[in-house]
């Protein structure tokens, strides 16, 4: 009878090679975390210094580093070898991407490695060539994609020339509140949180945000709205280690908004959103944000850059609306609709956590990880073995 792989025999490599702070980046670090907490080995391939090196060294998991970019076929040839040295010398059994970019790499690596599986997590938008014969080479080798939405497995399967059996929806494997306590305001107020990103280095997108709030408030006079709109600019850090903070600061001096404006720095969990009237969403490079479901489990409206994944997440209007990135007269348009009809919004909303624990519970996500893991490593142990026996 053959003996039953345990996980916590395995030792896996997460490479993440992002010098972003974002869903892919929290999901690599939580990704590790949690299988060594379940007795498993990890290793965290990643840029010395970045933002994902500092989280792993906060959560004790140990890394390794490349000092490169993998724009050119120089960098990427230092990597191969690089990885190819770590490979041999750590007896990785599973490796982990979050990276389009490593791929390449890996796959040449593990053509020669049949015993070891790749999963590769799959949230950004990418430059495929579905005609360049070395890119369809080196995704044939991807064991699993794992994607957060069924939207996203539609677009991976459009994406990739990978078999559909092969990409599955893992959901987000956020943590929910045990008890969802909203704080209501006052009538006379409405708090309207934007969630600002540590590696935000533009004003572009937060610009469109502030040039339609003059606009706004205009309009909402005009409509007999008299409750008093705070906008709140939220982030993970402190505020005055924030590269932009100087001239957010200017920006809203210019357009006179210093008494419409506050600043917060909060953990992005749940329990930083329960206080909040409506989010509103800035563009992104991911196709799926989990401060979007910070916002939803915790029963607020919310107003999200338009994407098909963002609009089935909040069934095209039933818990928030979507607008244009580049649109700011539709973007002030929404945020009139919502609050003239926040009542219905909150009614919607009752109970969407029960829904969305069901998709995106961290319990279920690991579930299904684990379960991956434990299947695609016995699959290519078979494997390896099959071929050796033939050869």
């Amino acid at each position: 009878m053959r003996e039953k792989i345990r996980l916590s025999d395995l030792t896996v490599l997460y490479v993440c090679l992002s010098e972003n702070w974002g869903t892919l980046e929290r999901r690599c670090i939580a990704d590790a975390s949690y299988f060594r907490n379940i007795g498993g080995t990890a290793f965290l391939l990643c840029h010395e210094k970045s933002l994902v090196d500092r989280e792993a060294e906060k959560e004790d998991i140990p890394r390794l580093h490349f000092s490169s970019h993998l724009r050119s076929w120089r960098s990427r040839l230092n990597f191969y070898f690089q990885l190819q040295h770590i490979l041999q010398k750590q007896q990785i059994d599973i490796i982990h991407s979050y990276n389009y970019d490593t791929l390449l790499p890996v796959g040449m690596i593990l053509k020669g490695m049949l015993q070891i599986p790749m999963v590769f997590t799959f949230n950004e938008s990418i430059p495929w060539k579905k005609n360049n014969f070395l890119d369809k080479w080196f995704i044939s080798r991807t064991d699993s994609i794992f994607t957060f939405s069924p939207n996203i497995k539609e677009l991976a399967a459009e994406t990739f020339p990978v078999n559909q059996r092969r990409i599955y929806v893992t959901g987000a494997g956020i943590d929910f509140p045990a008890r969802i306590t909203r704080s209501v305001h006052l009538e006379e107020k409405k708090k309207i949180v934007i969630f600002i990103s540590r590696t935000e280095r533009s004003l572009s997108n937060i610009k469109l945000f502030f040039d339609c709030i003059p606009s706004l408030i205009h309009q909402l006079k005009t409509q007999n709205f008299d409750k008093r709109l705070i906008f709140t600019l939220m982030t993970d850090i402190s505020w005055y280690n924030h590269d932009i903070y100087e001239e957010l600061k200017r920006m809203i001096l210019e357009r006179h908004l210093e008494m419409h404006v506050s600043f917060e720095t909060r953990p992005l969990a749940s329990s930083s959103f329960q206080d909040c009237d409506i989010f509103v969403g800035l563009p992104q490079r991911e196709l799926f944000s989990d401060q979007d479901l910070y916002a939803l489990v915790t029963q607020t409206p919310v107003l999200l850059p338009r994407t098909s994944t963002r609009q089935q997440l909040i069934k095209q209007g039933k818990f928030g609306e979507t607008y244009h990135p580049e649109d700011g007269r539709e973007l002030k348009d929404k945020l009139v609709k919502i609050l003239t009809n926040y009542s219905s919004y909150l009614e919607e909303l009752q109970g969407v956590e029960l829904e969305l624990q069901e998709q995106h519970h961290f319990e279920r996500y690991a579930e299904e990880l684990y379960a991956h893991y434990e299947k695609l490593y016995t699959q290519r142990l078979r494997y390896s073995q099959k071929q050796k026996k033939l050869a």
